[in-house]
């Protein structure tokens, strides 16, 4: 499997949820860092679920194989392609309506190279004693696995006796989303967006506005016409505002990305915050995190507080470099 014998056929099987912003983000990044090493990456949408607003920005910047319309011959089409990858927020959680062979590859011509980058068990491996059995051996056919969460890497290491190369979260691995400027979002202004939102973050939110007498765009689920909201709408307003308040994992990194001041308002309860967590030790940066369990006025003063970006930006570089050279071993014979 050489480059030397023409571009690699790569098979991104990212998405298993097309509303997951972390998701969405994360799979465009791998798409196009496979690109930039100059293979032909191809997200794999294996049950045609990328109908969403979200997903669109999928369809309209990366290309896309549906296992659906070409369900007739679809072994022989994946025996096309030289390596398969995995990975993005979410892909290894377990759910009832997906089987262990979906979430670990196991189709295809059982000789191509499989690889995960950053997949993410949460806060705990929660797969019941017989596919945790046939999780173990189909984990043994990947040529290599990344993590980027250090909960992860505890659980591949103790529970399947993995040891997996830390990572950067993919949403890291690009400096530039393409998106369209949206005009009407003008004027100083805090972004805001709760995945799991209670009366805790609500305060936070609250708390900012109350600090910076700045008006709040509210682009949470339950803010309405959340399903017609764009990834460009998303994109601008992170660019845009003056700070980010929020408990998504995909808005942090994105935050990072962009050099925005942001609080990362989290539970230590909650599943996602790992992902959180984990960039945030990594870039010490974890004084931008409240937690919902204390009181959130202590920490106020994170509003006017600016982030000095120039250690976290070194400490990125050099992660960021060594997960693309972990990349690119992948594609070596």
């Amino acid at each position: 499997m050489s480059m030397e014998n023409g571009p690699q056929n790569i098979l991104l099987c990212t998405i298993n949820d097309s509303e997951s912003l972390a998701q969405i983000f994360s799979s465009y990044a791998l798409y196009s860092i496979f690109q930039n090493l100059g293979c032909n990456p191809v997200i794999y949408d294996d049950i045609c679920r990328l109908d969403t607003t979200a997903s669109e920005y999928i369809r309209k910047q990366c290309c896309v194989f549906s296992g659906m319309y070409a369900f007739s011959n679809r072994e022989e089409h994946l025996e096309l392609f030289d390596l398969m990858v995995t990975g993005s927020s979410g892909r290894w959680k377990y759910a009832d309506n997906e089987s262990i062979d979906s979430k670990f590859l196991n189709f295809g011509n059982k000789n191509v190279k499989r690889t995960a980058y950053a997949p993410s068990f949460g806060k705990e491996c929660n797969l019941p004693l017989g596919p945790k059995n046939a999780a173990f051996f189909l984990l043994e056919r990947f040529h290599g696995i990344s993590v980027a969460d250090n909960n992860t890497l505890s659980i591949l290491g103790m529970e399947f006796g993995i040891n997996a190369e830390k990572v950067c979260h993919p949403i890291l691995l690009t400096d530039r989303y393409p998106h369209s400027d949206i005009k009407e979002i003008e004027g100083l202004f805090i972004f805001t967006l709760f995945e799991s939102p209670d009366s805790q973050k609500q305060k936070a939110a609250e708390m900012a506005e109350e600090s910076l007498r700045y008006r709040v765009i509210d682009f949470s689920r339950n803010s309405g016409n959340i399903e017609n909201r764009t990834v460009d709408e998303y994109l601008n307003g992170i660019e845009k505002s003056s700070l980010i308040v929020t408990d998504s994992a995909a808005v942090m990194h994105l935050a990072i990305i962009y050099q925005k001041p942001f609080i990362a308002v989290l539970s230590r309860k909650e599943n996602d915050s790992t992902e959180c967590l984990t960039t945030l030790e990594n870039l010490g940066l974890t004084e931008r995190v409240i937690y919902i369990e204390d009181d959130v006025r202590e920490k106020r003063y994170l509003c006017k507080k600016p982030i000095r970006y120039e250690m976290a930006n070194n400490i990125l570089y050099d992660f960021r470099a060594a997960s693309l050279r972990w990349l690119e071993d992948q594609l070596k014979i």
